[in-house]
């Protein structure tokens, strides 16, 4: 593929790392990853970002390495993402089933405090049209911090509504 790239397009790749790649030439400076080339301890997060994790060692360590992070800011997303791409995997592991409620219980607790307490304050029916405001203006490109700004609640909670 990077042999295709650099005589297609005439860009110069370069080996930064094992599965990184430096691409230039080009309008814009890219770089390619290369998953299976990538070291897994160094770079253990962005080798986890494929679709076709193995069911039992690999998913247990990578939910015990969640673990360890999943306080710490885009852990939680990164996590979700690998999840999504790897559902049928995560599926078969009945026990990750398990420890996932678990890792995400917290979360999903919290979720749902928010909700109610802002359902409450505002009535059913104005919950509808504010989720219904965010995700207009959300379509429209307009960013989570002004759609803060014009909804009169916290980026959190847009975020929430958004998922």
């Amino acid at each position: 593929m990077l042999g295709h790239i650099e005589r297609t397009r005439r860009i110069h790749c370069e080996r930064r790392e094992p599965g990184i790649y430096g691409l230039t030439g080009d309008m814009f400076p890219m770089q390619v990853l290369i998953t299976k080339e990538l070291s897994k301890e160094e770079n253990y997060w962005l080798q986890s970002l494929r679709n076709n994790l193995k069911a039992g060692a690999e998913i247990q360590e990578l939910l015990e390495r969640y673990e360890e992070k999943k306080d710490k800011a885009y852990y939680p997303e990164l996590m979700n993402l690998i999840v999504r791409a790897n559902w049928e995997q995560m599926k078969e592991e009945k026990q990750v089933c398990e420890a996932l409620r678990e890792l995400f219980a917290d979360k999903l607790r919290e979720s749902e405090e928010k909700g109610m307490e802002s359902g409450l304050k505002q009535g059913p029916q104005n919950v509808l049209e504010l989720a219904k405001t965010i995700f207009r203006l959300f379509r429209a490109g307009v960013s989570p911090k002004r759609i803060e700004e014009e909804c009169g609640v916290s980026v959190e909670q847009v975020k929430d509504i958004l998922e």
